[in-house]
């Protein structure tokens, strides 16, 4: 190896080979570096693939992070001639190995002094036959900044791909795997639990980089002059399939897809109407991608059911949606639909359909556990309504050949469930099929998978590379982060192809579900994936099994790591969704439409999401809870006034309310009496629909039997006799008993009374009056008491009380007659009464008619003699 001997001279050799001076640049002004600013940046390394007639560039910028001036800043290079191993001698290279390359590069004395907060750019630059590096391989290389006393300032480790002359250059297929996913965003379907979905589908949002770095072509976040409301069909009934959109609304024309689609399609047509195709003549064949390296779309429904909610109409977004189980209302904020999301939407038509797209079940469900505890229906449940929520928001159906477990992971369980669902193509973990521990290359993606029912002949894994998607993880979002990431990338697919594996070999490139690469570096990776002679983009669907004498044997069988089982939603926490599930299964049953409208927010609280965040997840839960229930309180009885029965009987009327804005209901009223004996109810209408938003009114039969307060009370219950909700109202009834029969009734005995016992009163009138008389006469005469006379008998008042009727002078003439019980003489007369209260009315009463009834003492009878 040639060793630098002299660096004026590497660098006027630099100098002489750059189109731009090897020199420093003394940055503009001074400014505070943030806490986490490396010292050191590289900001560019070129080119992406050295062969041995290039010249290596590396630039960036050094900053002054301390709080002392630095003096004489040097930045250089350091290297090795000897190419990695293998991958993990890579893994293994950095500041925490104990190996450090030695063979030194160029260097680049940037300034004598660098004040505190202040940077300066540098450039390192060496022809690669310099360097004396040997074949194909890929290579350490170190930058580092020094001072004068030689203390190391800042050091990037970073990898340097060398082809050599190219003509031996080995190559890899690679097949991209693109996500477009969220975590679930929204608790039920009005309430999102904060803005980070409108912020990601922005131009400058994490889903808008993904899909503008996918598209490869250049995409319009400008909503235009169009109405995107009604070209996207947002404004039709969501209970509806969507009908899609035309080719012109979602797939439009991406670069090189135009005259040669239409050629395609007049071609196709011609062919299917001589061949007698019938239903295919009529159909226009799906755009397909010309230029660019394919992509395949890995989507959560349920993310695309977000942006569809959020771009059609209104909607609220928690503030804090942490607070709500410590907050009975939480603060919301309401939004109207929102813009972007409508040119997302727009654009994500238009370029996925280029595409093959591949669907998670909706929101990502953590299906191992949900079949562990016995929730197949839910795990089934979340196939079908992911794909309900593809055709709403594409207009398109997924490839469902294809099945996406969360974290490519899945156990027999979840193996049989989705290939019951028609897949026979699995993307999966190396975790998932891990590699022999003897096998010290890179295996190819596809594997056999055992047979199971449904899956097909030849059910197959496609396993992502475990590497490659740390290197996609890598952060970018650092000053030198893109730079350093696209080296990385390009040094871990160098050594995969230049592996001795033998055979034609494809990767799965697959980034993690919540990918946030910068827009530079995702458009990079996949323009390199194209640029660098040793990868060939393949597409995904293309992928085949080898021949079964040229597969591998070298993957272990399917496995679901313990650590993962562990990790799963717990059995408690999906107790309290399967709460939330039969409050659920309530309301559906008293909707018309055989609908589940709070299904997806059931699933959504299923996700594997929810692994790492519990308190999000309890939160969410409190949320679904309170619109169930409050939804089961919009169908209700309207409390009416207290009812008053001015008779023995009456109806009143019971006011039933269907406040749900979407759903006609049917309910069954039950009515009863507190006291039947007091109140009884008739016959009503039990059971019948109302309209959204409408009411309607039961009128109830009452019957009481004894004046008095009863309670009636009444509740809505569903076919089946259950309570929907805890409303039962109470409704008074008081029994006056004063309607008409009452009043003539109540007369007549009035009558009766009276009748009774005004002769009565008139004769101890009568009586007191003669007594007082006589005794006045007797007094006048002086033979009263006083003097000693005897005091008049019973019998003699009686006779006074007639004699006065006949005048107080005949009273006075004719003696008395004997004194004689009265009871036997007035009974002897008047032949119809009776001193007897227990008589029967058929003895005396012919004549009276109310005797009996007024009879109480021995008080004559008011028809006595002289009468």
């Amino acid at each position: 190896m040639r060793r630098f001997t002299s660096v004026p001279v590497v660098m006027a050799l630099a100098t002489a080979l750059l189109p731009f001076p090897a020199m420093s640049v003394q940055a503009p002004a001074p400014s505070e570096p943030a806490e986490d600013t490396e010292p050191l940046v590289v900001e560019r390394i070129t080119p992406d693939a050295l062969d041995e007639d290039a010249t290596l560039r590396v630039s960036g910028e050094v900053v002054n992070t301390t709080s002392d001036s630095l003096r004489d800043v040097t930045v250089r290079m350091r290297y090795s001639s000897h190419p990695f191993t293998d991958r993990a001698a890579m893994d293994a290279f950095g500041s925490d190995g104990d190996w450090q390359p030695d063979a030194p590069g160029p260097d680049d004395e940037i300034t004598a002094e660098l004040p505190p907060g202040t940077s300066q750019t540098y450039t390192l630059s060496v022809p690669a036959e310099d360097l004396n590096l040997g074949s194909y391989g890929v290579y350490p290389l170190v930058v580092e900044a020094v001072d004068g006393d030689g203390r190391v300032i800042g050091t990037q480790y970073t990898f340097l791909p060398y082809v050599g002359d190219g003509e031996d250059t080995p190559s890899v297929d690679i097949a991209w795997v693109w996500p477009l996913m969220a975590a679930p965003q929204r608790a039920d379907d009005d309430t999102f639990l904060g803005d980070g979905l409108a912020a990601s589908v922005t131009e400058d949002g994490r889903l808008a980089r993904l899909l503008a770095a996918g598209a490869q072509a250049p995409l319009s976040f400008d909503p235009g002059d169009e109405d995107l409301v009604e070209l996207l069909g947002l404004d039709a009934d969501p209970s509806e399939s969507p009908d899609g959109a035309t080719d012109e609304e979602t797939a439009g024309t991406l670069p090189g897809d135009g005259a040669s689609e239409e050629d395609d399609a007049e071609e196709d047509g011609g062919d299917a109407e001589e061949d007698g195709a019938g239903d295919g003549a009529s159909e226009e064949p799906a755009p397909v991608r010309t230029e660019g390296v394919p992509v395949t779309w890995a989507v959560d429904p349920g993310t695309l059911d977000d942006v569809l909610r959020m771009a059609a109409e209104e909607h609220n977004v928690l503030t804090d949606p942490l607070a709500v189980p410590a907050e009975a209302d939480p603060v919301r904020e309401a939004a109207e639909a929102n813009p972007a999301a409508q040119v997302w939407l727009r654009e994500a038509r238009r370029v996925l359909a280029m595409d093959t797209v591949v669907a998670t079940p909706y929101a990502s469900p953590d299906l191992a556990s949900l079949l562990r505890n016995e929730m197949d229906g839910d795990a089934r449940a979340s196939v079908g309504i992911g794909r309900e929520a593809m055709e709403r928001a594409l207009g398109m159906p997924a490839d469902e050949r294809f099945a996406l477990p969360a974290g490519g992971l899945m156990d027999e369980a979840v193996y049989g469930l989705l290939a019951e669902q028609g897949a026979d193509r699995f993307l999966l973990s190396e975790d998932a099929l891990p590699t022999a521990s003897w096998f010290r290359t890179t295996p190819t993606a596809p594997a056999p998978l055992p047979a199971v029912e449904g899956a097909g002949e030849d059910p197959v894994a496609l396993v992502a590379d475990e590497g490659i998607t740390d290197v996609l993880s890598l952060p970018t979002d650092t000053p030198g982060g893109t730079a350093l990431a696209m080296q990385r990338f390009a040094a871990e697919t160098a050594m995969i192809a230049g592996e001795n594996a033998g055979g034609d070999r494809v990767v799965v490139a697959s980034p993690e579900p919540g990918w946030d690469p910068s827009r530079e570096f995702a458009e990079g990776v996949l323009a390199a994936s194209e640029d660098l002679p040793w990868l060939s983009p393949e597409r995904l669907e293309d992928i085949e099994l080898p021949a079964a004498e040229d597969r591998e044997d070298i993957r272990g069988r399917l496995t679901y790591p313990e650590e993962v089982a562990e990790s799963e939603l717990g059995s408690t926490y999906l107790g309290l969704v399967e709460d939330v599930s039969r409050d659920v299964r309530m309301f559906n049953s008293v909707l018309v439409e055989d609908s589940d409208p709070f299904r997806p927010a059931l699933v959504r609280l299923e996700s594997v999401h929810w692994r790492e965040e519990e308190a999000l997840a309890g939160a969410t839960r409190a949320l679904v809870t309170e619109k169930v229930d409050q939804s089961l309180a919009d169908v209700r009885i309207i409390p009416g006034e207290d009812v008053t029965l001015a008779s023995r009987t009456g109806i009143t009327g019971i006011l039933v309310a269907n406040d749900l804005e979407d759903q006609a209901v049917y309910v069954h009223l039950s009515v009863y009496s507190e006291n039947a004996e007091r109140l009884s109810i008739g016959e009503y209408n039990t059971h019948f629909e109302i309209a959204p938003g409408a009411k309607t009114t039961v009128y109830v039969p009452l019957s009481a039997r004894i004046n008095g307060r009863t309670v009636v009370h009444a509740s809505l219950h569903n076919s089946a006799g259950e309570p929907i909700n805890s409303q039962a109202v109470q409704l008074p009834v008081n029994a006056t008993g004063l309607g008409t029969q009452a009043l003539l009734i109540s007369g007549v005995g009035a009558l009766i009374l009276i009748a009774a016992l005004a002769p009565r009163a008139l004769r101890k009138w009568v009586v007191r009056r003669t007594r007082a008389a006589a005794e006045t006469e007797q007094a006048a005469a002086g033979t009263g008491p006083a003097q000693g006379g005897d005091a008049p008998e019973p019998g003699d008042a009686a006779r006074g009380a007639q004699e006065t009727g006949e005048g107080a002078a005949a009273a006075s003439e004719d003696p008395a007659p004997p004194a004689s019980p009265p009871h036997s003489a007035d009974s002897a007369e008047s032949g119809n009464g009776s001193a007897d209260a227990d008589a029967s009315p058929r003895e005396g009463g012919a004549e009276s008619g109310n005797d009996t009834t007024t009879a109480t003492g021995d008080a004559p009878s008011p028809r006595g003699e002289g009468a």
